[in-house]
Parts: C-alpha cells; sequence; structure tokens
C-alpha cells in the first residue's frame, strides 16, 4: 500500500499587473516558449514520468547527481519495464560548473545508455534548463545525440487539453537575463566552496525567492489560462482542485530522495522514491506525495 506524505503548501498568485518589471521579464519569456514549443501527444491510457533537476555532473565529490545514481536508475529502469514514457524537465546536466559535456558522458554512461534505450522506443523527451547550456540561452541543443529544447506541450488526443512543459527558469532572471553572472559565480565560487565541504546537499525548503518564482509562473499561468509543469525551484508541488494547474517536479539531487510526477490514467500524482542509506537501491520505494487527481478537472 502507498502513503501519502505532506507536499509543500501551495501559494496563491498575486495580482499580475504587468507594472511589475520582473514579471513582465517573465512572461515574455514563459510565452516565447510556449509559443515556440512542439507538441505531443497523449491520451487517458499514457503513461509518462517527469523527473527534474538531476544536474548530473562529473563523477567527483561536488557531483552532487553521483549519491543518487542508483536510486534514479533503478526507479528509471522501472518505468521503463512498466511502459513509461521519460520527460526530463531540465537541468538534466550541469554545465555550469562543467565545462565539458563529455566529463559528464563518461562519468554518468549508464544513464545515458537507459536514455537511449527509451529514444529507441520514442519514448523520450528532454527539457533545457538553464544548467543544461555552457552559454547563453538557447532553444535546441544536442546532448550525446539526443535532443533537448526549451519546452513542449502536451496535447490530449480526446479532449485537445494541453500541458505546457518548460523547466521555469524563465521566472528567475538571475538564471536567465543574468545567467552568465549566475554561472560565473558557480563555476568559480560556488563549486569550489562544495568542495571544500560547505553546503554539499541542497535542501527542498522555503524560501522568498523561490516563492517569487512560483508566483510569477502561477500568474502566468492564470493569465494564459494554461496547465503547467516545471522544475528549477526543487520544490515538489501539486496544484489542488480548483487552484492554478502549476506543477513541480521537485528534484533528484537530495541524497537517497527522488520527487517527480506521474501521469497515467487520466491523472496526475506526485511521487517520492526513496532509499535508506547504504541500502541496494532494490529496497527504495515509492510513495505519493499527492493523491492521483484527474486532468479534466484542471480546466479553466
Amino acid at each position: 500500500m502507498t502513503t501519502v506524505d505532506r507536499p509543500i503548501p501551495l501559494l496563491r498568485p498575486r495580482p499580475h499587473g504587468m507594472t511589475d518589471w520582473w514579471q513582465g521579464l517573465a512572461f515574455n519569456r514563459l510565452t516565447t516558449a510556449f509559443e515556440r514549443a512542439m507538441d505531443v501527444s497523449f491520451d487517458d491510457a499514457s503513461r509518462i514520468v517527469f523527473f527534474s533537476d538531476l544536474h548530473r555532473g562529473d563523477g567527483s565529490r561536488v557531483d552532487a547527481f553521483t549519491p543518487n545514481e542508483p536510486l534514479f536508475l533503478h526507479a528509471l529502469r522501472r518505468y521503463f519495464r512498466e511502459g513509461f514514457t521519460y520527460i526530463e524537465v531540465g537541468d538534466g546536466d550541469e554545465l555550469w560548473q562543467n565545462g565539458s559535456f563529455s566529463t559528464i558522458r563518461r562519468a554518468h554512461g549508464e544513464v545515458f545508455d537507459l536514455l537511449h534505450q527509451f529514444e529507441a522506443q520514442g519514448r523520450l523527451h528532454l527539457v533545457l534548463g538553464n544548467h543544461d547550456l555552457r552559454s547563453g540561452r538557447s532553444r535546441r541543443v544536442e546532448k550525446d545525440g539526443l535532443i533537448a529544447s526549451e519546452g513542449l506541450i502536451l496535447r490530449h488526443v480526446n479532449t485537445a487539453q494541453r500541458i505546457f512543459v518548460t523547466h521555469g527558469h524563465q521566472a528567475d532572471a538571475k538564471s536567465d537575463y543574468f545567467h552568465w553572472i549566475s554561472r560565473l559565480a558557480v563555476r568559480h565560487v560556488w563549486r569550489r566552496v562544495q568542495w571544500l565541504g560547505f553546503c554539499r546537499n541542497p535542501r527542498i525548503g522555503r524560501g522568498k525567492s523561490k516563492e517569487s518564482i512560483e508566483q510569477r509562473i502561477m500568474a502566468w499561468a492564470q493569465d494564459q489560462r494554461q496547465a503547467i509543469i516545471c522544475g528549477h525551484t526543487h520544490r515538489p508541488i501539486a496544484a489542488p482542485f480548483g487552484s492554478t494547474p502549476y506543477f513541480n517536479t521537485g528534484c533528484c539531487v537530495v541524497p537517497h530522495l527522488l520527487t517527480g510526477l506521474e501521469i497515467q490514467n487520466g491523472a496526475i500524482s506526485l511521487v517520492k522514491w526513496r532509499m535508506a542509506p547504504g541500502g541496494a537501491p532494490q529496497s527504495a520505494h515509492r510513495t505519493l506525495l499527492a493523491p492521483p487527481q484527474s486532468l479534466r478537472g484542471f480546466r479553466f
């Protein structure tokens, strides 16, 4: 029997007048990403899993993904066997800290081999996050022969319902418009702080900056009357009925814990995978952070 834990409470969107300059930038970037996004069809029989913010690195002590790689492989192999499509919602790789993708590919070869297996069956979609880019902003990049784009739109073949999937950094000016400053800080300051053993383990929690990003995304979703799935803030969120349909996968870099979203049987669920420290991946268990909710209930 699965259990249900308490997810992070969803914030109510504030009034979103475009006099807020930062919010105006976020609206512009999210709208542009939406207009350029490719369509992906799905129906009530589709099975889709979403993870984000893996931050795959070079396998060194500052690689936040390495401790969770066995757990991630265990979970994703199970999803592969069960016929799920895998959507990686950005920041799959850590190219702000690492200048070369080839070092990441060598460090996490099993993960990329599994991604290619999904791709061979037409069951893989990669979304770009800000840390997936070595420099600048891009709509589309190639990683190990796999194409990642800034966004995609899941469109239900029967109801025409749309779900926009994008990383969410478009609502975070320091990660988007001022990415070059943040990237330099991460590569030359934060990486050294982590190497010395400080702040090595990311935490999921509240914070004014993260709340502001979520408010901007929710304001855009409400303004555009559009359901949206994001990552970026590392905060797992599932919208309750009657609220703005904003969902966040959380992240995969908290030690021994993965959070993500699943769509199956026409419903969306917020889930976590947990493994005991020092335990075998086969001992990991999946539980619900929020119960399944029918997608048809999220209509403006």
